[in-house]
């Protein structure tokens, strides 16, 4: 099948493997990355062709080279699937040897001061929306951070156990449990495909409960998803079909939260910066916490757990003085 195109590939690819809705949006976003530099069928790509693709995605666009590697092992397995299946015509997989070393770079965090500043720009929307409710609700104008108090939510479970945002996504109502304080992060949401518990903490209790009544209130059922602005957004159910704004929640809502919250509080705010954050933290006392900060992040090995082993500049400030004064 020398004419077949990316499409098709990714097609027979999906049929032939099971993979998360989440992974396949993944291969498609790359495989239209490529498809904007170049016009070329699967068959005609060359080596050549993903070497020149490389210097533009690193050079030109600037990306990260993790950025880059990662796009490499999607294309890779999708022409991996393509020779073994005969769809395409390649010896060697024209993907082969072409990522690049990545240096380790420190993890990016969320200071106390940064964590505080997205709190306080929150409660400052959750103020205006109760004391302009219309204004909120039907504005025609999306806001992205509309409801505050669902977002306010977001931000304490991310905050409070490190949760990856697909993990956040795929958490039912039954899987949390309020009396005896943990919430059940099931393996459908997880990278690595296993199923943990992570502890609810008092601060973390209050808007948990609440997100639960209100979710109840509105007629969710317990194997439904629990973190769904779908259902409180007054505008969009407004706006929508019948039953449309029951559907779950995708991945776009957080992203355009997070944006929105990056962009007035003028530092990059994400969900994984909140799962760095807490991981970073504990992993100050790491002979005390590794155990426990690998369970809580639901690592498969200590290494990945190592690698948010950071130097305490403070420690280290008052180690060095210490020696100093000897």
């Amino acid at each position: 099948m020398p004419d077949v195109t990316f499409e098709q590939l990714m097609e027979q690819y999906f049929f032939n493997h099971s993979i998360r809705p989440a992974t396949e949006w993944s291969y498609q976003k790359v495989v239209r990355t490529f498809k904007k530099y170049t016009q070329e069928l699967p068959a005609d790509v060359s080596n050549e062709l993903v070497l020149e693709w490389r210097i533009f995605v690193l050079k030109e666009l600037k990306l990260e080279a993790c950025t880059w590697n990662n796009k490499v092992t999607h294309m890779r397995a999708l022409f991996n699937f393509g020779m073994k299946k005969g769809l395409l015509p390649h010896k060697e997989n024209p993907f082969n040897k072409a990522v690049v070393r990545v240096g380790k770079k420190k993890k990016k965090t969320l200071s106390k001061a940064q964590v505080k500043t997205v709190y306080r720009l929150m409660e400052q929307h959750q103020e205006l929306e109760r004391r302009f409710p219309q204004s909120y609700s039907i504005s025609s104008r999306a806001n992205a951070c509309y409801p505050a108090w669902f977002w306010l939510a977001v931000l304490d479970t991310l905050s409070c156990t490190g949760m990856r945002q697909n993990q956040l996504l795929h958490v039912r109502l039954r899987d949390v449990n309020l009396e005896e304080r943990w919430i059940d992060v099931i393996s459908e949401g997880s990278k690595n495909h296993r199923e943990f518990r992570v502890p609810i903490t008092s601060a973390l209790h209050p808007r948990l409960a609440e997100i639960l009544e209100r979710s109840l209130a509105a007629g969710a059922e317990l194997d439904e998803q629990l973190f769904n602005v779908n259902r409180f957004d007054l505008k969009r159910i407004a706006q929508s079909a019948p039953g449309e704004h029951d559907s779950n929640m995708g991945i776009y809502p957080i992203r355009a939260f997070f944006r929105r919250v990056s962009r007035e509080c003028r530092f990059v705010v994400s969900p994984h910066r909140f799962r760095h954050t807490v991981a970073t933290n504990l992993m100050k006392f790491p002979d005390r916490n590794i155990q426990a900060v690998k369970r809580l992040l639901g690592h498969s090995s200590l290494r990945s757990t190592l690698e948010y082993i950071d130097e305490d500049i403070d420690s280290l400030r008052e180690l060095l003085e210490q020696e100093l004064m000897r």
